[in-house]
């Protein structure tokens, strides 16, 4: 079945409709900015008053400060990560951006507020992207200019800036521009790249925002033939991957060697509404989880409703209402549908975060909502419609608004923000004709939502400083000037603070990490791991605090890494550490065995033997990100604890010898007997193809560009 979107909305709300004027245009790139400029002046955004962590301080902070400092400090791009789990693939990982360019943007300013100067280009940039669609779609000015405003004011987008979900909002602020350019692309080259950009900036969201907007193009592309429709989807696939090549064939290997094949059904499913949360359609819930955060603006859901009760809207929505349906089905996940069966099913096992599909709901209020505004100010409306629209909304808000209030037993702001501009959207439609014209009413009613969106978006997180941090501690590590690594049982050394005073930790945070490191820190960390984790070592309740007291790290198999440091919150019993000094809550341990960053062997070493390294046999160390320089004295294995992964490769004298690895984790090369020049460097086979593909993806482009002009 194919839908087709009948323009059917008045002429006169189109053709009479005069040029945009400027002042409303400047609205449209000023305000979606406004909810950022807190991040901007150096305040930390975070979901409530007493989250300690989001992701921006454990993640998206630190891996744009650890790029930055390698670009100034070493003039080289880090394609291998120093800075926590003992070494990962940098450039493998999405959540380090390394392929998406405009994300650079925030490296120009002082970090960490420069990501929310970049986060706040983007809210301008999809407010714009929303407004050219919506053009597209013939929506007059102020339809369009509001929907811009809607999208680039999204709360949910607001609560997710909180939780520090930075990659995910750039690569949704790419969204309408996907609909709006493969509107005007009649061959699949530029949407290919609009494609390409979005999954650089998160390839989780490239799932949802290709779902419905595949959906959407075949219902309305119109090119005249089956062949033609292949040609042109066909052409966008190839592009797509062609200019994501960098980022997506060293992501599949990475993955191919991560935890990630072994999430199982919960960890697919989680975040999954639950039915109770429906409320959050009205109600800010700011400070509760964001992923859950629903709210998209009372005025914005009473104009939902009003094209619910005009049969030409509601005709001319048809497509974009029975997404509103799929897209809450998605999200409700395993609370709606057994996740058993729907996990496995082709395309739908990739949607992880199943509440994430709440943005798309958000889109499509922008369009519903920027139809309905259209609609009132055009002179063929239906004045009996939008009176029953407004005193049905108005009941709704007075209906729902008032016992809620009763049963809470005060009157709080979230509670009733959402029903007071419910109520005020219902005023305001009550005085179209007999007060108030179409005009003047859709600028009173964008005026409304502007109010609405900011108000309800600054709900929706707590701004702080970032965390204090003893100066004493990192003085401690800073002091001792030896390439080392800090081990925390309890998250002690957040890897924020271990960047920006250039430490390097064998524990930490992100999505992403290697199986095999993940099992052999089971053993260093002997904290048990069940199931998958963002974390090493694993946090039960997600206390680091106290989660993991009473366990006793192996500090033999932690010198392996070249643990010289523990910290911890709580008392570590065991012999096998010496605690050093207590600062504030904090315990720094020294590991008693030999902590060496590489080391000559005879044979492997085994705990509990004596066994004697010789530490003039390792000389002229040099560690930088992609490149690791050395003198070694054979015969012998040469130990780096360095975690072996596809990519690096080895000389010995400037020839290229086999790495084997030891110990079941780390790089090893045999040295023959004498001094050796010995240099390890990170040439990855993935990247490099990636950047070559890339670079014929380009070519095609700019091509096809020319030859368009050409002709």
């Amino acid at each position: 079945m194919r839908f087709t979107e009948k323009r059917n909305l008045p002429e006169n709300a189109v053709e009479g409709s005069s040029k945009t004027p400027g002042w409303l245009l400047v609205i449209l790139f000023i305000l979606p900015a406004f909810i950022y400029i807190p991040g901007i002046l150096g305040k930390i955004p975070f979901p409530s008053d007493s989250t300690l962590y989001n992701d921006l301080l454990l993640t998206h902070y630190p891996n744009a400060l650890y790029l930055k400092n390698t670009i100034i400090g070493l003039n080289q791009i880090p394609l291998w990560s120093e800075f926590i789990h003992s070494g990962t693939p940098f450039a493998a990982n999405s959540l380090a951006g390394i392929f998406y360019l405009p994300g650079w943007l925030a490296l120009l300013f002082p970090l960490p507020g420069g990501i929310s100067v970049t986060l706040a280009m983007h809210a301008v940039f999809t407010a714009w992207g929303m407004y050219l669609f919506l053009k597209s779609e013939n929506i007059g000015d102020i339809g369009s200019i509001s929907g811009g405003l809607i999208m680039g004011l999204m709360p949910k987008m607001a609560a997710h800036y909180g939780a520090g979900h930075v990659t995910l909002l750039y690569a949704i602020s790419w969204t309408p521009w996907l609909f709006y350019v493969s509107k005007k692309d009649k061959e699949g080259w530029k949407t290919g790249n609009i494609a390409a950009l979005l999954f650089l900036a998160d390839p989780r969201w490239s799932i949802y925002a290709g779902i419905i907007w595949l959906t959407y193009d075949i219902a309305h592309r119109q090119l005249g033939s089956i062949k033609a429709s292949v040609l042109y989807y066909l052409k966008a696939g190839i592009t797509a991957i062609l200019i994501a090549s960098p980022l997506v064939i060293p992501l599949v290997e990475y993955i191919g060697f991560s935890t990630r094949p072994g999430m199982g059904v919960e960890d697919i499913q989680a975040f999954s509404m639950s039915p109770e949360k429906i409320l959050g359609l009205i109600i800010p819930t700011g400070g509760s989880n964001p992923e859950w955060y629903l709210y998209s603006g009372g005025t914005v859901l009473g104009l939902y409703f009003l094209q619910l009760v005009n049969r030409s809207l509601r005709k001319t929505n048809t497509f974009w209402n029975i997404w509103v349906m799929i897209s809450i089905i998605i999200a409700f996940g395993s609370s709606f549908i057994n996740p058993d069966w729907l996990v496995n099913l082709p395309i739908i096992s990739l949607l992880r975060v199943p509440a994430r599909s709440l943005f798309l709901i958000g889109f499509i209020f922008a369009v519903i909502a920027a139809r309905s505004i259209e609609y009132i100010k055009s002179k063929e409306s239906n004045s009996s419609d939008i009176l029953k629209a407004a005193f049905g909304i108005a009941a709704a808000a007075m209906g729902l608004g008032v016992p809620i209030n009763i049963l809470l037993g005060k009157v709080a702001l979230q509670p009733i923000w959402g029903f007071l501009f419910l109520f005020l959207l219902a005023l305001a439609l009550a005085m179209r004709g007999s007060i108030l014209d179409g005009p003047r009413l859709s600028l009173i009613i964008a005026a409304l939502l502007a109010f609405d969106l900011i108000g309800a978006g600054i709900q929706s997180f707590h701004i702080r400083d970032k965390a204090f941090f003893n100066e004493e501690i990192t003085d401690i590590f800073e002091n001792d000037a030896g390439n080392y690594r800090i081990y925390s049982p309890s998250y002690s050394m957040p890897q924020w603070i271990a960047v920006e005073h250039k430490l390097k930790i064998a524990d930490g945070v992100d999505p992403m990490h290697l199986a095999n490191y993940s099992e052999f820190m089971e053993r260093a960390s002997g904290v048990n791991v069940d199931g998958y984790s963002v974390t090493i070592p694993v946090f039960s309740s997600g206390n680091p605090a106290v989660d993991n007291m009473g366990v006793e790290p192996d500090a033999f198999l932690l010198s392996l890494l070249n643990v010289k440091y523990i910290i911890s919150e709580y008392e570590i019993e065991s012999s096998e550490i010496i605690e050093l000094t207590t600062i504030d809550n904090s315990i720094i341990y020294l590991n008693r065995y030999s902590s060496q960053h590489a080391w000559v062997e005879a044979s492997p070493r085994i705990k509990g033997l004596d066994h004697e390294l010789d530490n003039g046999l390792v000389k002229d160390l040099i560690i930088t990100p992609n490149r690791i320089e050395l003198t070694a004295r054979g015969p012998g294995r040469l130990v780096l604890s360095e975690v072996q992964y596809p990519g690096w490769k080895a000389t010995i004298d400037g020839e290229e010898q086999e790495i084997k690895t030891a110990y079941g984790l780390l790089r090893s090369v045999y040295l023959p007997a004498g001094d050796h020049e010995v240099v390890f460097y990170f040439r990855p086979l993935t990247v490099y193809l990636g950047l070559g593909l890339l670079a014929i993806g380009l070519s095609v482009s700019i091509w096809q560009i020319i030859r368009k002009n050409d002709d």
